[in-house]
């Protein structure tokens, strides 16, 4: 009876042992499974991060003005009054040089300088375009500053809805939203498609009549992010 007694009571401490040594192995491999979610959601975050670009100033004009130009039915035309282009150590809002554009603003009508580059852009990482415009001091109020896209298979002359006050004496930024829906573009639904296909980037300043300037405006920074 006594052995039968010892007998129970060791059967009873391995059964107990084993519950014991059970719970703790599967303790372990939830613990494990934490480690793993969270390393999941690491790597989720990495790889959304790394999908959406950086910053990038896409034009600089410290060397050169690659194939920027004034495009020749602009040349053509009266209103259009950008007489050439070139680098120009003068001015620049970053590092040492910018792209000098010579205007000739008549005033009494409206009139435009207009410079473009023709490339294939694939602009869908990114949320804003924007470039910095430098008006010399002894340039008059009264001119204003907008992109101009050229988009897709057909080619759509594409303008921003809204123009910005250049100041006489300072740096300013034009800026426009590439965000699927955005407002900040002429009669156009903006949409990845939209960003995935643009072929011309223009910018163009403008006078509203009033201005006389002959003279140059200065772009520097033409940035995306």
């Amino acid at each position: 009876m006594k052995y039968l007694i010892l007998l129970v009571a060791a059967t009873l401490i391995c059964t107990t042992a084993g519950f014991c040594q059970e719970k703790a192995a599967a303790t372990t491999p939830a613990t494990g499974t934490s480690v793993a979610v969270g390393t999941t959601t690491t790597t989720t975050t990495t790889t959304a991060a790394s999908s959406s670009a950086k910053k990038k100033v896409w034009f600089s004009f410290e060397e050169s003005v690659p194939s920027w130009e004034i495009p020749d039915w602009a040349k053509e035309k009266d209103e259009y009054v950008a007489e050439s282009i070139a680098m120009s150590n003068k001015f620049a809002k970053d590092g040492k040089a910018s792209l000098e554009v010579m205007t000739n603003f008549p005033g009494a009508k409206w009139t435009a300088a207009y410079v473009e580059i023709a490339q294939y852009f694939d602009w869908t990482p990114y949320k804003t375009l924007s470039a910095d415009i430098y008006l010399p001091k002894e340039a008059p109020f009264g001119l204003q500053g907008r992109f101009i896209l050229t988009v897709g298979e057909n080619w759509t002359w594409t303008e921003m809805s809204r123009l910005v006050k250049l100041v006489p004496g300072e740096w300013t930024t034009v800026s426009a939203s590439l965000i699927p829906g955005s407002i900040d573009w002429r009669r156009t639904q903006v949409t990845d498609e939209f960003r995935a296909d643009v072929r011309k980037l223009g910018i163009r300043v403008e006078s509203n009549m009033r201005p006389v300037y002959n003279g140059a405006v200065y772009i520097d920074n033409v940035t995306l992010e």
